[in-house]
């Protein structure tokens, strides 16, 4: 063996994530998380019949909801350039304990939130093939967990090449719809729902911008992280949130035009009726396509954030240790938990569209306390010099009220089951804190003692 190649046995294991992420693979790896045209299938399906015709006015607000934290989160990133993303910003700009429960509720978030296109890729697929869900479900697991194995570099080429194709096959959807009535254009204020169903409907309709959660876990491995990470940010947020927005308007028109009841709407068998077989095969591909880059994108965000929370020793040291600059640990855990959930909500609940309602209502209660810890962080930092940070303490309030309304409301009008799950999860995660914050004082008072023993 020569002395090069010796020296380079002797080297220890990376500490740090490598950083060779831009702004393009940044961007596509987010917006397939976003899942785009499953999205439309489910979220906007929901969406539809919570706020009937009124359903692309809900996304814009939902949009306009995940854009008011969003800049929040915008001015968070370009401070905080770590991996761990939410859980950072708490863990540094509020306290550890703070810290540890935010990083606690995004790993219920964004283990839910894809495994909820798993459980929606396996309704869409078996209601439209006749196949068991179990099989489509176990196949997105299994090829999401193999590319994010493969690296977040490689993953994002995929993700790149996959949501252009989404983008594409979105709006060739929305123009196929708008031509059915003639380009005859409904008002969509014609008839306004009661608050109850805007609120809920709002809250499914900001699920499908609310995929740009996945940028801030993976700013340990972005190229200059406070430019690319805060663009990124509102790239994906306006372009998921708007074309989202634009394809229920065009399937809300053809169902205005036909009077066709909004709450009866299934928008796969509408495609395959009106636009035949070979649109129909699209879609279907685009459903598969769009369940693996979600798995993929939050499996990442996942475990970018365990191993941000193990760097700091909130969990166990082996899940910080990185093999060729990958948390192979975490990742690791990652999947078993995605397995976990979505294997344990089929076999609950049976019926995969049921699933899928449970798991992804749960997610979104959790993004909203997730985000109103980011309106926290930033309003505690923006405070020390408060007099030229108006504009940020501004967002910090703002978002904070938003979703604050959103959340009570939304939580008034859903299942005790989903609200005391999501609340269960928040007070085992105070439990957890409060004790490992019991075992570092104790620590802490010990090697004090050890030191003054020493001492004298």
């Amino acid at each position: 063996m020569s002395n090069k190649e010796s020296r380079q046995g002797q080297q220890p294991p990376p500490k740090e994530l490598k950083r060779d992420i831009g702004f393009l693979d940044l961007t596509f790896l987010s917006l397939g998380g976003q899942s785009p045209f499953l999205s439309i299938l489910l979220y906007g399906t929901v969406s539809i019949i919570e706020a009937g015709l009124f359903g692309p006015i809900v996304i814009l607000l939902g949009t306009l909801l995940v854009l008011l934290n969003g800049l929040a989160v915008y001015e968070l990133s370009k401070r905080f350039t770590k991996a761990g993303g939410y859980y950072t910003y708490a863990f540094y700009s509020l306290t550890r304990r703070l810290g540890f429960e935010t990083g606690w509720v995004y790993l219920l978030y964004s283990v839910a939130y894809g495994s909820a296109y798993i459980l929606g890729a396996g309704y869409v697929m078996s209601s439209v093939l006749g196949i068991s869900p179990w099989i489509i479900v176990l196949v997105v697991l299994g090829l999401g967990s193999a590319l994010v194995l493969s690296g977040i570099k490689p993953s994002s080429k995929y993700a790149m090449f996959a949501s252009i194709l989404e983008i594409a096959l979105m709006t060739t959807l929305a123009i196929f719809f708008l031509h059915s009535t003639g380009f005859r254009f409904y008002n969509p204020f014609s008839k306004i729902p009661s608050f109850g169903d805007i609120a809920l409907g709002i809250l499914f309709g900001s699920s499908i911008p609310t995929g740009y959660g996945s940028i801030t876990p993976n700013a340990g491995e972005v190229k200059d992280p406070k430019r690319t990470v805060s663009r990124a940010i509102v790239t994906v947020i306006l372009i998921g949130g708007l074309l989202a927005a634009f394809d229920v308007y065009a399937i809300a028109d053809h169902l205005s035009f036909y009077g066709l009841n909004p709450a009866n709407v299934n928008i796969v068998s509408l495609i395959e009726s009106r636009f035949g077989v070979v649109t129909f095969a699209l879609v279907i591909f685009g459903a598969m396509n769009d369940s693996i880059l979600a798995t993929l994108a939050y499996m990442t965000a996942t475990s970018r954030t365990i191993f941000a929370m193990a760097s700091n020793g909130l969990f166990p040291e082996k899940l910080s240790q990185l093999k060729n600059y990958k948390p192979t640990n975490a990742i690791l855990i990652t999947i078993a938990l995605f397995f976990g959930i979505t294997v344990l909500s089929l076999f609950s609940l049976m019926q995969a569209f049921e699933a899928f309602l449970v798991v992804s209502s749960i997610s979104l209660f959790a993004n909203l306390f997730i985000h109103l810890a980011a309106d926290s962080s930033l309003f505690k930092i923006s405070l020390k010099r408060a007099s030229r940070r108006r504009t940020e303490i501004a967002l910090a309030i703002g978002g904070a009220i938003f979703t604050i309304i959103d959340l009570v409301t939304s939580i008034g009008n859903t299942s005790y089951t989903m609200v005391y799950v999501f609340f269960a999860w928040i007070i085992i995660g105070f439990l957890i804190a409060e004790v490992e914050d019991m075992a570092k004082q104790e620590q802490n008072e010990a090697e004090a003692e050890e030191k003054h023993r020493s001492r004298s």
